[in-house]
């Protein structure tokens, strides 16, 4: 009801008509339709499939989130071959990827949403496709990438600049298909801008993370973190070459990604670039990646360089990026990351999302030196003979030794490849710093395990290795929270945790000069 109605010189009676006279015209026993709420704008999507899961799983994807997970208010309705799905507080427009996890397959695109919008889909041959407002624009990601190339099929092949010339191809390929769709179908303004640099920094994405690892059960392949600098070492030694990373990158700004600030919002290329353009180009001193030094250099790059939410999410991110790198393994680095999340925190008090993440990480990190519960402790695990054991008979074994827990599984590319690739380095650890290495994989399929534990039987043996019964869902996963893999836990001599999320072995630099942080001047072997 209008102020106007509220004025001191409005005569009661002619209030009280007012409202019986809207009570009666109002439709009755009719829901609110909260698709159109102004105090929280919300997105309506309406879709028909057969498939369910679409409805039950919907995720949708909020970049506005520090890192880009399912939007949280969510309200789902679902009839026999229809469903409705109801986007709460939804405040700006974005490019959201709509990615259902179905019960008959798996569907990925993207959305461009508004405050308030109204969206059709149905689904035909297990593909996608927007009906009626706003359709043209959200079927050009399903089109493009039917009749473009994918960079994920696509990989290094010991020559860096192949490999670009490769990406580049890709990039001018979807830019051009891009192009010629927004002539035919008369898009221009806001829309042309946020899509184009969609395409720019998955481009970019794409070439300072070069793919090197295969999926596998696909023909797909990812690259694993921080790759460009060593594939760039091994290159320019076997070569004896000089790299011009600048030519490869492009000679990109930081400019750059200001004057594309808003894709912030727009999917997660540009999120993920960010702050490894920083780090690896940016950024140029020499430090030790992930050391105190390195930190402590790319924060002032970012107060020197970015502003507002662009500077929130650059040190957002780094706070996230050095803590999963294992920066807080000794107590001079947790006291500075403690601090350093405490003055973040109060900068960012207005984003949820960000507040929720520096929380996570320091209840984390406060949880070092901390013994684990009896029922992980005691959690039941088989070796490939049968015999049972639980992490408290490992720890009883020997306490002259640092302990390394592995969690992996069969299906797990990346923690395959790190455990064939990292045994010399893990063999001279176990020698000079007095590391014992535990695999525990998280599999299901026991018979599965053993077959993959057979082909990795040079690393991989009775006293090693173990199949954790109820694999994530085990109590010992839990206490940890074991929620992706390859993970890393680093136990002390009295089976504390020193570090419950560790940086991967094959960034040995990184890796060693923690392990070395965390030993006594000397040891007894």
């Amino acid at each position: 009801m209008s102020k106007k109605i509220y004025s001191s010189y409005m005569p009661l009676f002619t209030v009280i008509i007012l409202v019986v006279l809207i009570a009666n015209f109002l439709p009755k026993n009719k829901p609110i339709d909260i698709g159109r709420s102004i105090s929280a704008p919300t997105i309506v999507i309406v879709g028909k499939s057969k498939d369910m899961g679409i409805f039950k799983r919907p995720n949708l994807m909020n970049s506005t989130y520090l890192f880009g997970k399912s939007h949280k208010k969510v309200e789902k309705t679902i009839h026999e071959d229809s469903g409705k799905i109801v986007l709460k507080d939804i405040k700006k427009s974005m490019l959201m990827e709509f990615s259902p996890s179905g019960d008959k397959a798996f569907y990925r695109t993207y959305i461009y949403i508004s405050p308030s919008d109204t969206i059709s889909f149905e689904v035909n041959n297990k593909k996608i496709l927007f009906t009626g407002k706003n359709a043209v624009k959200n079927n050009l990601y399903t089109l493009l990438t039917n009749n473009t190339r994918d960079y994920s099929k696509e990989h290094y092949q010991n020559d860096i600049y192949r490999y670009k010339k490769t990406i580049q191809s890709i990039y001018d390929e979807k830019q051009e298909f891009a192009t010629k769709y927004y002539r035919k179908h008369g898009i221009s303004g806001d829309f042309t801008k946020v899509f184009n640099d969609f395409l720019k920094f998955e481009y970019y994405f794409n070439l300072i993370n070069p793919k090197n690892v295969k999926a596998a059960s696909t023909e797909l392949y990812f690259s694993q973190s921080d790759v460009l600098k060593n594939l760039i070492q091994k290159e320019s030694v076997e070569k004896e070459t000089i790299f011009d990373i600048s030519d490869y990158l492009d000679n990109i700004q930081i400019s750059d990604f200001i004057a594309s600030r808003t894709a912030l919002n727009h999917g997660h290329y540009f999120k993920n670039c960010l702050n490894d353009f920083i780090r690896h180009y940016f950024e140029t001193s020499d430090y030790p990646l992930y050391s105190k030094e390195k930190l402590e250099a790319e924060k002032t790059y970012i107060d020197n360089h970015l502003d507002g939410d662009l500077k929130d999410y650059a040190i957002g991110r780094m706070i996230w990026d050095y803590y999963n790198e294992g920066f807080a393994y000794n107590e001079e680095n947790r006291k500075y990351m403690l601090h350093l999340i405490d003055n973040f925190s109060k900068t960012v008090t207005d984003k949820a999302s960000y507040i929720d993440k520096m929380e996570a990480i320091k209840e984390d990190i406060l949880r070092y030196d901390f013994g684990l519960s009896e029922s992980a402790l005691y959690a039941k695990m088989v070796n490939h003979l049968g015999d049972t054991i639980t992490l408290q008979d490992i720890f009883d074994r020997s306490t002259k030794r640092i302990k390394v827990v592995d969690f992996w599984a069969s299906w797990c590319p990346p923690c395959i490849k790190q455990i064939k690739e990292n045994k010399p380095f893990k063999d001279r650890l176990s020698v000079e710093n007095n590391v014992e290495w535990i695999y525990l994989s998280i599999d299901i399929d026991k018979e599965k395990w053993l077959a993959k534990q057979e082909q990795l039987s040079e690393t991989l043996h009775f006293r090693n290795s173990y199949l954790l019964l109820k694999g994530n869902k085990s109590p010992l996963a839990n206490a940890l929270q074991v929620q992706q893999i390859p993970r890393y836990v680093i136990f002390g001599r009295n089976g504390n945790i020193l570090m419950n999320s560790a940086p991967s072995p094959s960034n040995t630099k990184v890796f060693e000069r923690m392990i070395d942080d965390m030993q006594p001047q000397t040891f007894i072997q």
